[in-house]
């Protein structure tokens, strides 16, 4: 399936809202600990985001998961993932469902908010590198 396939492309360019979403709070000066979880969220999301396309790149059915682990694997299709990799994954793991709910985790901070961007960078800097490998050039 090529990269401009509607759903791996619908699944990046929700991915890219994700991030411009994300970015907007860690911008926001009078940015709040919900907001900074929420910047959670969306790093998670995109990463999600952007793995699940290259799964249907790949030609396999979407796993109804949010484990990035799991998606990473996925991808990988039983080669080695290095452990940058893995490690900014399961930390995104945390924010897949717990940032958007009151009590079920405790509040973050912008530091938390920025690493969690920058894990969500190194595993769709990962994920896109698949990608472009994947599609044949023109």
């Amino acid at each position: 399936m090529p990269l401009d396939q509607p759903d791996v492309g619908a699944w990046l360019d929700l991915a890219r809202a994700d991030l411009a979403m994300a970015d907007l709070a860690l911008a926001d000066v009078h940015a709040t600990p919900a907001m900074f979880g929420l910047v959670c969220f969306h790093a998670q999301q995109a990463a999600e985001k952007v793995l699940k396309a290259a799964v249907i790149l790949h030609g396999a059915p979407v796993p109804r998961s949010h484990s990035l682990v799991l998606l990473t694997d996925v991808v990988a299709r039983g080669n080695h993932v290095s452990e940058d990799i893995l490690v900014a994954a399961a930390a995104l793991n945390e924010y897949g469902v717990g940032p958007r709910y009151p009590g079920v985790r405790p509040p973050s901070s912008r530091a938390e908010a920025l690493a969690a961007r920058s894990a969500a960078n190194v595993v769709i800097a990962w994920a896109m590198q698949w990608l472009d490998s994947a599609v044949p050039e023109h």
